[in-house]
């Protein structure tokens, strides 16, 4: 927004002018942290007759915090959502006003706001601008000289009690009604003569000054009707900061304003001792403004509100706690002497003068003591023993409570919220710890975790082989792990055998740290033809850091395998008969057999038709060719692995032949 724009603002503001020179081609950008004076595009121009503060420059929508400081104690405060005002030609860009129609309101107590008062404007946490209502006031109203001679007194006095450099200050006369007679809205004076009229002290080093208007020639001056429209809210007193070409920062003194609310407003005008604060050494915790504290025996302070007031008594949820005296410059400090239990208190202060009845402030400090340590409780992590790099830890204590975290060894203590994750993590050994500390400062016990990181174990190795038959009933089940595993967690119940109906086959087990070769040795001989699961669990811990081992589960099938009994023709028979059959006889009862399993085949090789048929009574199989067989013919039997037990043993290969007569 452009000054002449800022300057069309002020103009609307209940008659009120503020006068300053031109800006440069850009603004900086607002520093970070407290900026005093206000870094532009903020300003802020404080009222203090009219307790109203106006400032711009913000974002619209932008909720900030006005504060009214005197003595860095709070005796004022509003909350407001910073507008653009469409009502002017020329839009105001982020308007913030507190104490005027269409603004926010104070809280709780409207405040006298005096010269030396700091009206702050806050943003965020530690951001925002800052002014000091200057000391300038006027002690003479606009006067009528002569028929062209008007005059404004008043005083301006620097903070060291000397004067406000002349280039800071401008003295206007206002109309209160829509014009002067001149057509003017406002006549100014300035230290430079430019303006309507000059403004200069009455003495080289008084605070004392004068504001002379000579309205001459087209000028006609103020008329006794002007002023009798009128006769007090049209003299001003402006301050215009500390550089007064920014217009960053402005006081504006308005001779005959009224303090106090102005509607809609309502919260009572400033009276007796201001609000007590907590001081910030007695508000423990991460904040010093939020008024919790583990401080049972908290300092307390304000300012009086008359400088005659000689005593001021505190008061804590309503009772009497002590008095104490204000220093020279008006503040009071007071330490409660019995400890306060733990909880919200309210806190108050009254004022005494001499030969007068005790007035109390309006406002009251509500703050809570809390003096009990927070419990924190690790809700998850990772496993005692795992190979996950990345490990995420989850943790809670009470409300607003903040964390820190640590991992040993690896990462020192340091601020975290849970949630918090650590990785990739290499093998090791690990203990996280974390501790609380709640709003008020109270630290908490630390909880701590053991978990280590590795690789698992895996089986590499295994005998019987997966799904193999023909085992032998007296065979050892051994499993051979990758890495080298703890000897004791190699027992009868990680690594187990079990039979067919589910129950564990009693055995001895034991491990080969040398070899990583894990042995189970059964009590008793197998069953025969029955098929049995082996099992090694995550039971079995590596031999480093106790990675439990991947659980492995495999089967095999114990034999023995059917075995041929009886042979026609004979292996090696000659002169056999071209129309005879070929039979097998068999040990015990089979399954599979097939034109597959049971061949017959010819010099070249190739199968001869038959058909295949099996007596289960004599357990015998029989090929009967589908013809005659080839005169002195060499022929051969084949039995394959196709044949099988019923417990699923596969029979072993064989292969006779035998040869034909004429």
């Amino acid at each position: 927004m452009s000054r002449r724009h800022h300057i069309r603002f002020l103009t609307a503001l209940t008659g009120t002018v503020v006068m300053a020179a031109g800006l440069g081609s850009a603004w900086p950008a607002s520093a970070a942290g407290i900026n005093n004076p206000p870094v532009l595009p903020h300003s802020i121009i404080s009222f203090p007759e009219r307790d109203f503060i106006s400032a711009e420059g913000y974002t619209a929508g932008q909720v900030v915090t006005v504060n009214v400081l005197r003595n860095d104690f709070v005796v004022g405060t509003a909350t407001v959502e910073a507008v653009d005002d469409i009502s002017t030609p020329d839009v105001v860009e982020g308007l913030v006003e507190v104490n005027h129609p269409g603004g926010g309101c104070w809280e709780g107590v409207t405040p006298n706001i005096r010269p030396g008062d700091v009206i702050e404007i806050l943003t965020g946490p530690g951001e925002g601008d800052r002014t000091t209502t200057a000391n300038v006031i006027v002690t003479q109203p606009a006067t009528k000289l002569d028929a062209t001679t008007v005059q404004i007194k008043g005083t301006a006095i620097a903070p060291d009690g000397g004067q406000i450099p002349i280039d800071q200050l401008e003295a206007r006369v206002i109309a209160p009604n829509q014009r002067f007679s001149n057509g003017k809205r406002s006549v100014r004076a300035d230290f430079t003569g430019a303006a309507d009229g000059t403004i200069a002290y009455d003495t080289p080093t008084g605070t004392s000054w004068t504001a002379t208007f000579h309205l001459t020639g087209a000028i006609d001056g103020l008329t006794d009707v002007d002023r009798a429209v009128h006769p007090q809210n049209e003299s001003r007193a402006l301050w215009l900061g500390a550089s007064p070409l920014t217009g960053n920062e402005l006081t504006i003194f308005e001779a005959g304003a009224v303090g106090g609310p102005s509607a809609p407003c309502t919260a009572p005008a400033e009276q007796g001792p201001s609000t007590p604060d907590l001081v910030a050494a007695s508000d423990s915790g991460s904040s010093s403004v939020d008024n919790v504290t583990n401080v049972n025996t908290p300092t307390f302070g304000g300012n009086r509100d008359l400088a005659t007031a000689g005593t001021i008594n505190v008061y804590v949820d309503g009772a009497l706690s002590g008095s104490t005296v204000p220093a020279a410059d008006g503040t009071w400090s007071f330490t409660q002497a019995t400890p306060l239990s733990d909880g919200i208190h309210t806190i108050t202060a009254g004022e005494v003068s001499p030969g007068s009845s005790e007035r109390m402030g309006l406002g009251s400090l509500r703050m809570t003591v809390d003096t009990a340590a927070p419990a924190t409780s690790i809700l998850s992590g990772p496993a005692v023993a795992g190979t996950a790099r990345t490990v995420t830890w989850r943790f809670s204590s009470e409300a607003g409570a903040t964390f820190t975290c640590s991992l040993t060894p690896g990462s020192a203590a340091a601020p975290c919220a849970t949630g918090h994750t650590y990785g990739p993590l290499a093998d090791g050994r690990y203990t996280f710890s974390v501790g609380a500390t709640d709003p008020a400062g109270n630290s908490g016990a630390t909880r701590s975790a053991a978990f280590a990181v590795g690789v698992a174990p895996t089986v590499s190795a295994r005998s019987p082989l997966p799904g193999q038959s023909r085992i032998a009933q007296t065979a050892n089940i051994t499993a051979t792990l990758s890495r080298a595993a703890d000897a004791a967690t190699v027992n009868g119940t990680s690594f187990v055998l079990r039979s067919p109906s589910g129950a564990v086959v009693p055995a001895v087990v034991s491990y080969n740290a040398t070899t990583r070769v894990a042995t189970l040795n059964p009590n008793a001989t197998l069953a025969a033809d029955t098929r049995y699961t082996a099992s090694l669990t995550s039971a079995v811990k590596s031999a480093d850091f106790g990675i439990s081992a991947v659980a492995t589960t495999w089967t095999f099938l114990t034999g023995p395998a059917p075995v041929v009994s009886f042979r026609s023709p004979a292996p090696g028979a000659v002169g056999v008969s071209r129309l005879s059959n070929i039979t097998a006889g068999f040990n015990e009862a089979i399954t599979g057999w097939s034109r597959t399993s049971v061949v017959l085949r010819s010099p070249s090789g190739a199968t001869v038709p038959a058909v295949v048929t099996y007596n289960a009574t004599t357990r015998r199989v029989t090929l009967n060719p589908s013809a005659t067989l080839a005169a002195r013919t060499r022929y051969t039997f084949s039995l394959t692995s196709g044949i099988r037990d019923l417990a699923g043993n596969p029979l072993t290969p064989s292969a006779v032949a035998f040869t034909t007569g004429a």
